[in-house]
């Protein structure tokens, strides 16, 4: 890392990239462990241009984490709130930037009361990334379920604390 890494919500003119960097990371990780349904379900959800309309109308709060000027990491949650989106370039993973993007939306999260429904941020987290949610203080809230393709384990986090 050349310095400091930097946690902000993203510009417009930012959200592409934001889409392309998730994209590209989903497609180095979890390309071979899950098929063709899986990677046609993921690819709809980020290119959905109804979701960029609830992004631009502040409905899907994406921020990144910058280290000097280049995107290395993207998080996103929706409603509930659910983090649906954390993917992070695969030369900075292990050095805390995901964990710098959860901190930063649990801060924001408590800080704007109107966008939580509980006191709790859920996930779908995928089979590599159990074990980096555990590690944030996740827990399982069912068995390991497969939707649209996607295998995944429901998990929450309590934000009070």
């Amino acid at each position: 890392m050349k310095g400091k890494i930097q946690v902000r919500f993203i510009g417009k003119d930012e959200y592409r990239s934001a889409m392309a960097l998730c994209w590209r990371v989903f497609c180095e990780f979890e390309s071979g462990l899950i098929g063709k349904e899986g990677m046609e379900s993921f690819s709809r959800f980020i290119n959905d241009e109804t979701l960029y309309t609830v992004f631009l109308n502040g409905g899907f709060p994406v921020v990144a984490a910058f280290d000097d000027q280049t995107m290395i990491g993207v998080a996103a949650v929706r409603n509930g709130p659910h983090l649906s989106l954390l993917f992070v370039e695969g030369c900075y993973q292990q050095m805390g930037v995901g964990t710098a993007l959860i901190d930063y939306f649990r801060e924001w999260l408590l800080a704007t009361k109107s966008w939580l429904g509980g006191s709790s941020l859920t996930v779908n987290a995928s089979n590599i990334g159990v074990g980096f949610y555990h590690k944030l203080g996740f827990k399982d809230t069912g068995p390991r379920t497969m939707k649209d393709g996607i295998d995944y384990t429901p998990m929450t986090l309590e934000l009070s604390t």
